[in-house]
């Protein structure tokens, strides 16, 4: 029977569902059996008796690719249903008419509903919940459709796992269903289905229970893509899917693989399917049942009980802080890790960046680049030790302060000279006994991602903050502690008093806009009671005192929340006095579950983002003023060098591109080599290894030498004075293709490349580039094959020598490679113009592929391919070839395909190339 077909009317299933749904209350199988399926009283659908039972996520396979390794064992608490086949073509149509009005095109009523997105599933799902009478599994606020009326993005998505509506399976019940059934080879397969899909329940796998588990079309399912860790974890649901996570989960292969490619612990296809992706080989089924305490996880594989929310959208918080770009850190509890939002025009982006030492007290730098932290919490003893890094994903850049003793609580300052500081104690302990004293307060300067050598400023660990002149400083925890400098007739004399009448008082912050206004929290005190005019409990008021400790303003708590970790927001602000402040949202349980940004102007609380236990937020905004106006670049466009395009083909490449510009306007002053090329050199140039020179890898998957003459001409020799060595892959299957191909693609389709073609000059570069890195990309776009946090490659060996091309059409006179060569000889004129050194690197393939009449992969013939680089030598350039026609060192562990190097090749390839750039003649 199809699932929920026509046949049945809804308002018999409608009475069904009514009298006898999923029971919440029942746990494992039938009479205590061993029976793991029945069905489902819903026609179509299966009940798994999952409960007090496992499954096995990902493999242990050394070169299956990252996020499916290691073999993660997953135990369930519950039951749930989940459909025989996958949901046809009819029935989406007859539930999607009234919802989006999209139809979709199907040979067949009984063909898989394929070629629909992540997000028009979810629609689909809330739709069939809404007319069974449940609530739904998937919330948002708005939804984002193309021409043809598909869905590309539901904005402020969010899924609930304890909602008992109707929704996709996760990847675990999918796969312990599926491996009760699984046989690839009885599927519709690549060597059965004539290349296409067929009707469901037409192969020979069709059994009683499930129907293409294996092949005919891939199948979404629920879960966000993230890491598995080699523990076992309950209940669990993957990572967290929102609005900007990009790559998500498909299981179960299609027609067009081969039986001996289809496992059940594959993730994906042979590149990720992102959540707007839309292909006639990918469909879905649906499932139902709560999931009670469900665990998700961050993108690097920690655990994560409760996913983190982002309140409230661009326009909202543009409205909140009169800033066009703003910042929030804080430390999520239940991880131990800091989180970080960064809010633009283009939405708000969550980075969770997982560590192995604790971080408290988040400090975001006055440039909003980078963020300082402490291993201790305010009012803790024993050691603490404070860290900088930049407050970016994918290079985090960590420090640490080596000084001996401890070192706490972080706070940033810009000195009068302009030199950046950071103001911290030596322990962030109680403040009420005689240690206070016998502990100290210090700056250290902070340039060039490293300390400079600290200054001692005075005795006493004034953790809440010290006034830029010097002559204020205060702290909390347990007493409001203040040291105040004042004139006499001779000297300045200093003094440590006690405010708020010696009453309890904690998280107390200094503003940083030069008033000396006090923020702090108190236990109900006789004080804020008197001032406040009315009782009122712990932390349940925000307490703002003058320069000289009297109080001058309350602020309220909501109603059922009490405030915590008050800090005064920083970062480039307004002339006038500052009135923003962020704070924890404490509920009924003490769990800090909202972050807050409080308007002293109104008494206005407004939560921010929501999650488990976020602790110590710290707000940065940029906001207009003398020093830096409204920019004069469109901040929609301005540095916002990848944006999503479910037609993109080359989407890996927009995405890499785009991180590489980041960096390029991160370091630009800095970089003094540059590597050009595609993926392979990509893979085999580690820049932070090379000694010789600051070198900057700009390789792009499936890239071509226009690129790196665009990128040369346009950005590298203008806008990076100290260039002085240039690196160009020479492929020479890559010199037959046009530049309309790939570079032409990848530039029309980058909002930010096609702003600064009219914009990009030395009055705008400072705002483009600040834009620049703001920017967020979605790294789980190629997750599945890049080491974390690198674009480097797991060993897999030499894999069999592919050729992918008619070596026999290839010919060295072609307009396409004359083209090419042109583009080099332009990139020569420009070396030699600007005295800089000029290599052509050609990276390791395979030595398999001598025995072949391909060069490579991407051909041509051997006798072209040599015709092709003696004409790159004769223009004078120096090749540097670690190929040699396959007769070169490097091993099978070396290897990650046939064409690529993994990770220990990269370290060998780079490590070659630093001695060779060592000995280059560059100018001074």
């Amino acid at each position: 029977m199809n699932f929920l077909s026509k046949g049945l009317g809804f308002f018999l299933l409608a009475f069904l569902l009514a009298s006898c749904f999923f029971d919440e209350t029942s746990s494992g199988s039938p009479s205590g059996t061993d029976t793991v399926f029945e069905k489902d009283r819903v026609p179509g659908m299966v009940r798994v008796f999952s409960s007090g039972k496992s499954t096995i996520l990902g493999t242990n396979e050394p070169t299956a690719k990252v996020d499916e390794r290691p073999q993660m064992r997953v135990d369930f608490t519950y039951d749930y249903a989940i459909s025989r086949h996958e949901v046809i073509c009819s029935d989406f149509n007859e539930v999607m008419k009234d919802v989006s009005g999209l139809q979709l095109e199907c040979a067949q009523d009984s063909m898989p509903a394929s070629n629909v997105t992540f997000f028009d599933v979810a629609l689909y799902a809330n739709a069939m919940s809404k007319k069974m009478g449940l609530d739904s599994a998937y919330v948002f606020s708005s939804a984002e459709f193309d021409a043809g009326k598909h869905c590309m993005n539901l904005n402020d998505f969010s899924f609930r796992p304890d909602v008992a509506g109707f929704r996709l399976p996760t990847e675990a019940e999918w796969v312990f269903a599926a491996e009760q059934v699984w046989d690839p080879e009885r599927g519709w397969n690549f060597l059965n289905s004539d290349y296409a899909i067929h009707k469901v329940c037409t192969s020979a796998e069709n059994t009683q229970y499930f129907c293409d588990m294996a092949g005919n079309v891939l199948e979404w399912v629920n879960d966000g893509r993230a890491l598995y860790n080699d523990s076992a974890v309950t209940n669990f649901v993957g990572g967290v899917v929102n609005s900007n996570t990009a790559a998500g989960v498909v299981k179960g292969g299609s027609f067009r693989k081969a039986p001996n490619e289809m496992f059940l612990y594959k993730r994906g296809d042979d590149y990720p399917i992102v959540y707007s992706t839309r292909a006639d080989y990918v469909g879905f089924r649906l499932a139902y049942g709560a999931i009670p305490n469900a665990t998700f996880f961050s993108e690097n594989g920690d655990a994560s009980l409760t996913p983190i929310k982002v309140l409230v959208n661009d326009a909202e918080i543009m409205n909140l802080t009169e800033s066009y770009k703003a910042k929030l850190a804080f430390r999520n509890d239940e991880s131990g890790n800091l989180v970080y939002v960064s809010f633009s025009a283009k939405g708000a982006n969550i980075v969770e960046i997982p560590d192995t030492m604790e971080v408290y007290h988040p400090e975001i730098s006055p440039n909003g680049q980078r963020v300082a932290f402490c291993t201790s919490a305010e009012g803790k003893s024993g050691h603490s030790s404070i860290y900088v890094r930049d407050l970016d994903d994918f290079n985090h850049n960590l420090v640490k302060l080596d000084v001996p003793g401890g070192a706490a609580i972080p706070r940033w300052r810009v000195k009068p000279n302009g030199d950046t500081v950071i103001v911290y104690v030596t322990s962030p302990y109680n403040n009420d006994g005689d240690q206070f004293l016998q502990e100290s307060t210090w700056e250290v300067p902070f340039a060039d991602r490293k300390f400079g050598t600290p200054t001692k400023l005075f005795d006493g660990a004034y953790h809440g903050g010290v006034s830029d002149d010097n002559r204020l400083a205060v702290s909390g925890s347990s007493r409001l502690r203040a040291r105040e400098e004042t004139f006499n007739e001779t000297s300045i004399v200093a003094i440590d008093d006690i405010w708020y009448n010696r009453e309890q008082a904690c998280n107390v912050s200094l503003s940083k806009d030069g008033t000396k206004r006090t923020l702090f929290l108190d236990f109900g005190g006789s004080v804020g009671r008197s001032f406040v005019g009315t009782d009122y409990k712990v932390h349940e008021e925000l307490l703002i005192a003058d320069s000289a400790g009297n109080l001058i303003q309350a602020v309220p708590t909501l109603a059922g929340f009490r405030f915590d970790h008050s800090e005064w927001a920083g970062g480039i602000l307004k002339n006038s006095a500052s009135n923003l402040v962020v704070v924890s949202l404490t509920n009924i349980n003490e769990a800090h579950e909202y972050i807050a940004l409080v308007d002293l102007k109104d008494n206005s609380v407004h939560p921010l983002v929501q999650g488990g236990d976020l602790w110590h937020p710290c707000l940065w905004v940029r906001q207009e003023n003398a020093s830096h106006p409204k920019p004069v670049v469109d901040k929609d466009s301005a540095g916002a060098y990848f944006e999503y395009d479910a037609s993109n083909p080359l989407i890996f490449s927009s995405v890499e591109l785009a991180m590489h510009m980041k960096s390029f306007w991160k370091y630009c002053d800095k970089v003094e080599a540059v590597a050009f090329g595609s993926s392979m050199t990509l893979d085999a140039v580690i820049e932070t290894t090379t000694e010789s020179f600051f070198l900057m890898n700009m390789g792009v998957s499936l890239s071509d030498v226009h690129l790196a003459e665009y990128l040369l001409k346009n950005y590298f020799l203008p806008y990076a004075p100290n260039l002085k060595v240039v690196i160009v892959e020479l492929t020479p299957g890559l010199l037959f293709r046009y530049y309309e191909e790939n570079t032409g693609w990848l530039i029309n389709h980058s909002p930010g490349l096609m702003y600064d073609m009219n914009h990009l000059s030395k009055e705008t570069k400072e705002e483009i580039a600040d834009f620049s890195l703001d920017q967020e990309y979605p790294k789980d776009l190629f997750s599945q094959q890049y080491l974390p946090n690198t674009f480097l490659l797991p060993p897999a060996g030499w894999l069999a020598p592919n050729i992918s091309v008619n070596v026999s059409e290839m010919h060295a006179d072609m307009q396409n490679v004359q083209s090419s060569l042109d583009a080099i000889k332009s990139i020569k004129r420009m070396a030699d113009s600007c005295g800089l050194a000029l290599v052509a690197a050609i990276t390791p393939r395979n030595p398999a592929y001598r025995e072949t009449e391909a060069y490579d992969v991407f051909g041509p013939s051997w006798d072209v391919a040599h015709e092709l680089i003696q004409a790159v030598a004769d223009m004078g350039i120096l090749i540097f070839d670690e190929y040699k026609d396959g007769l070169h060192d490097y091993t099978d562990v070396m290897a990650a395909n046939e064409y690529h190097v993994s990770y220990l090749g990269a370290m060998q390839f780079t490590e070659r190339l630093d001695s060779l750039l060592k000995t280059l003649p560059v100018k001074k």
